[in-house]
């Protein structure tokens, strides 16, 4: 051993007395761009932004310190701009926006958001004072880049477009300061960009890599497309969940400017695509918007074409979801997307021989930025003259969105009414609550119509009939009309190839995201209104002399203000069926903490009182612990003692980063409480004793092995509480963790499966007239379930019909499911919730595996003039593996694309399944809960399996 030491020794010396060669950069021919960036001349006073970097522009990704310090150097040296920081993402970083223009606009900026706020709102605003108004405003442009933190160029060319307005001595650019604002949004993402620009010195090399595959252009997990909770900012624009979008939406809100621009880079491979879109179009925005569309794509053209470029509008870019920073336009913006090639720092490398270099495709975001400036000042009063006209069309008791209305009815979830009211706010859309009771015709989420619809006092009212009405109708419309021709050329695709339109969801119905029953109103209401106003809750004090403290369940704050008592060390109990205690009324999932669970504890009701008001909840204080009538005692089993939650997640690998990052989020946001990111690769070195959660995101394949597998189901057996989140189900199954099983896997045992569906059915729709079990003599008949079912296809022809449904799936829809509302899993639902589901394992189990939520939500028909012929004759109804009740409809679709066939393949079919193994228990989400940190309905069932699996599916820990 010492003489191995030794040899090591002596050979290290040898290996440092070696000389060191180094390989010259100039060893290596980089592609060079030949065509200046910029052109002056430019004030000697203004720093040039190959100073402030210490590299040329475009040779190198510039990081967000040095974008940051290239703003704030010229704030000091310009009077051609104002640098305001909107807001700080979630790891600190400021977002900036730039406000550019001649020193005389910058000194009239408050006069001029205050004329277009007067635009923004014409209520008593004559044609002839808009005129005026107009007369004297200058453009507003908006250019914003690099949403997506790996979409580097974009906020390279913001840098250089920024220097040459506020440097350049060119009466052009006089003029068109003269002109315009221009608010200048150059970084996004920051956190993105951070990690991105990270990652490319960590992978950079002495040669350069022009080979697009490579890490150096690509990145690695999680990439930096995302922000720091991993999720993608051009989705968020209606959610508003992220700090940067809200400080975003926020400032378009106070300027709304004419155009939009959205920075972006797509495929290494492509040139450049700009706007406008193709089919589907929202149906809320104008149709004289496209036309705008074109004329900025027509000046872009021709520039593109003066340089040789190629490039390309439509073709792959829709304009149906809103959530996109298209979302402008349903203010009045005109917005351009421009999608470059994806060039990293050392070029890219083309099938004829030709590289790329990155600093061209920062030249083509550059020139398309100044091109549509130019544009705009052409063209400026006549969008503000349609800007007013749409704002007063808004307002008109003749207009579109003048006699309909959004109730949004009272619940005791508060923090989920909260949530949307906070979100609604944020989009400066006015809200009202309902002062009495009232009766209107209405259409719920369904799209069914109800003549004598009762809005109870508190109803939330939001008038369709006001200034944001274009915005408000497609975040609130339960469903979005789809032009006919675009359902037949998306019939077309699938059929063809498997290919879509949809970039995107096709559903995003606000209340059916938050899980909040609503139904829209005929007619304008502004009558027994009052505008909502902050509620704030504070509780001062409890009874001192309480036996216990209780919050109710039906909110989902419970959930945090349990999981954080249980943080504090505190022992805390769930209520599994409704009670009343005293004068409290306590529903089901109410979370109670006894004092005498927590003795010497003399600070319990203070340090209650604390997380009460944290989560906004009312604390109520137990005197007795004796349930009214027949209803539970806190000493019996209803009362359920919880177990801390411990929880790791799984990342990496291939985990999905948006899954992983959205879990990430709903922990730290409705939670907060500790818990652990782990990498995928390393659990099987991991010590999982630490934990007793285990989260397995929606991956894209399979991370883990046989043994990972293998020591996870050891883990569970032993007690563990086993989550996973979309294709993460199909592994479990796959693997032997779950007795459930994927519905193309089951066809063969059809009717084990249906007969589970009946069994549950009838369990809940138990007759009143049980006269057979009084009876002496043996009865010589048993009705079954499945006697009735003659026509069920056999095994070769469900699988067959199931490879053709699959072809139908939805990209995003809202499908209507039913609860188990005797589950733990379901505490704070309702019996029917929208689940907003894509192409998705589908979960079946023949009673080995409880099925909490099931797609379709079914209905007695009391008509017996709608009942079909099946239903009529007390048959049931086959829909394939499965069968419906006689007399029993089934509301599958509620919002979004969905053809019949996929339909007919959800149906009944599971979306959560719970099942023990060992001591421990599998949860199956069939869809991600946590979709954009938006669903809040289903992540109520998520936060439920973190929070209360340890201590309600588990077999319980017995202190020795």
């Amino acid at each position: 051993m010492k003489l191995m030491n030794w040899v090591v020794i002596v050979a290290l010396s040898i290996l440092a007395s070696l000389p060191i060669h180094a390989v010259e950069p100039t060893d290596y021919a980089q592609v060079t761009y030949s065509q200046p960036l910029l052109n002056g001349p430019y004030d000697a006073n203004i720093t040039p932004v190959n100073q402030l970097l210490g590299f040329e522009p475009g040779r190198r990704v510039a990081a967000p310190s040095e974008i940051e310090s290239a703003l704030l150097t010229w704030a000091k040296q310009s009077n051609r701009l104002k640098v305001e920081a909107y807001a700080k993402s979630h790891e600190g970083r400021s977002l900036y926006a730039v406000y550019i223009s001649s020193p005389e606009n910058l000194a009239r900026l408050p006069k001029v958001q205050e004329n277009i706020q007067r635009l923004a709102n014409p209520i008593n605003l004559s044609q002839s004072q808009a005129n005026s108004i107009i007369k004297e405003l200058p453009a507003v442009a908006w250019m914003a880049y690099s949403i997506h933190g790996n979409e580097t160029s974009g906020a390279d060319a913001a840098l250089l477009a920024i220097y040459h307005l506020i440097a350049s001595e060119s009466a052009e650019i006089t003029d068109l300061l003269s002109k315009q604002v221009i608010i200048i949004d150059p970084m996004m993402n920051p956190d993105g960009r951070a990690r991105f620009s990270k990652e490319l010195q960590e992978y950079r090399a002495v040669a350069p890599n022009v080979d697009d595959q490579s890490l150096l252009h690509t990145g690695s997990w999680p990439f930096g497309r995302t922000n720091h909770y991993f999720f993608d900012l051009n989705r968020d624009f209606i959610y508003a969940t992220q700090p940067e979008t809200r400080g975003r939406i926020k400032l378009i809100n106070d300027w709304y400017p004419q155009i939009m621009i959205d920075g972006h880079e797509m495929g290494a491979q492509d040139t450049f695509l700009f706007a406008p879109a193709r089919e589907p179009v929202n149906p809320h925005l104008p149709k004289q918007r496209k036309h705008w569309g074109k004329v900025f794509a027509a000046d872009q053209a021709r520039a593109f074409d003066a340089q040789g470029w190629r490039y390309y509008t439509g073709e792959w870019f829709e304009n149906l979801y809103p959530g996109y920073s298209n979302y402008a336009e349903y203010r009045g913006s005109v917005h351009i997307l421009y999608e470059q090639a994806r060039i990293a720092e050392d070029g890219v490398a083309r099938p004829d021989g030709r590289v790329i270099t990155y600093q061209e495709s920062v030249h083509h975001q550059l020139l398309s930025t100044m091109t549509n400036l130019e544009t705009l000042s052409k063209h400026s009063q006549s969008l503000y003259q349609e800007f007013f006209k749409e704002r007063v069309q808004n307002l008109s008791d003749k207009g579109n969105y003048a006699n309909r209305s959004f109730a949004i009815l009272p619940t005791d979830n508060k923090s989920r009414e909260a949530a949307l009211i906070d979100n609604l706010r944020i989009q400066n859309i006015q809200m009202y609550r309902l002062q009495k009771e009232l009766t209107r015709v209405a259409y719920d989420q369904f799209s069914q119509r109800k003549e004598q619809y009762r809005l109870p006092k508190g109803t939330l009212i939001i008038p369709n009939r006001q200034a944001e009405a274009r915005l408000l109708a497609t975040m609130l419309e339960f469903d979005v009309a789809i032009k006919p021709e675009v359902y037949q050329e998306e019939r077309h695709r699938t059929l063809r190839d498997g290919s879509s339109l949809m970039y995107d969801t096709t559903a995003w119905n606000l209340t059916m995201m938050y899980g909040l029953p609503a139904v829209m109103v005929v007619g304008h209401m502004d009558k027994h209104l009052e505008p909502i106003t902050s509620e704030s809750l504070l509780n001062e004090a409890v009874d001192p002399s309480a036996i216990a403290f209780a919050v109710n369940g039906e909110d989902d704050s419970s959930v945090s203000f349990a999981a954080r008592a249980m943080e504090l060390g505190f022992q805390v109990r769930v209520i599994d069926k409704a009670t009343q205690l005293g004068e409290v009324s306590l529903s089901r999932g109410s979370v109670l903490v006894a004092k005498s669970d927590n003795p010497n504890q003399p600070e319990l009701p203070e340090k209650l009182v604390t997380l009460a008001n944290q989560a906004q909840l009312k604390l109520n204080s137990i005197s007795t612990g004796h349930g009214i009538g027949d209803l539970p005692d806190w000493g019996g089993s209803h009362f359920q003692l919880l177990a801390r939650p411990k929880i790791a997640t799984l990342s990496r690998g291939s985990f999905s980063p948006y899954d992983v990052g959205a879990t990430w989020y709903s922990l730290d946001t409705h939670l907060g409480i500790r818990h652990s990111l782990i990498d995928a690769g390393m659990i099987s070195y991991a010590d999982l004793r630490r934990y007793n959660v285990l989260v397995m995101p929606d991956q894209y394949g399979d991370s883990l092995s046989e043994s990972d597998y293998a020591t996870i189901k050891q883990w569970v057996e032993q007690g563990g509480t086993l989550i996973a989140l979309a294709d993460s189900t199909r592994a479990l199954i796959n693997h032997g963790l779950s007795k459930a099983k994927l519905l193309p896997e089951a066809l063969d045992d059809a009717q084990a499966f249906d007969s589970q569906l009946q069994r549950e059915w009838m369990s809940q729709n138990v007759p009143n007239n049980l006269i057979a079990t009084q009876k002496i003599d043996l009865p010589m008949t048993i009705d079954y379930p499945w006697e009735d079912i003659t026509e069920r296809p056999d095994t070769k022809e469900l699988e067959r019909r199931d490879d053709w449904q699959q072809i139908f799936m939805p990209s995003g829809a809202f499908i209507a499911a039913r609860n188990d509302m005797k589950h733990w899993l379901t505490f704070g639902s309702n019996a029917s919730m929208p689940i907003l589901l894509a192409d998705a394992p589908l979960l079946m189990s023949d009673g080995s595996a409880e099925v909490v939520t099931r797609y379709g939500f079914w209905e007695k028909d009391q008509d017996s003039s709608k009942l079909s012929a099946s239903a009529k004759s007390k048959k049931p109804q086959v829909l394939g593996w499965s069968s419906l009740p006689a007399g029993v409809t089934a509301k599958v679709r509620m919002s979004g694309l969905l053809w019949p066939e996929a339909a007919q393949r959800i149906v009944n079919s599971g979306y959560l399944t719970r099942e023990t193994v060992g001591k421990g228990q599998v949860i199956l989400f069939g869809n991600s809960p946590n979709f954009r940190g938006a669903s809040l309905a289903t992540n109520r069932l998520f936060l439920n399996a973190l929070v209360y699996g340890p201590g309600m599916g588990t077999a319980p820990y017995v202190a020795l």
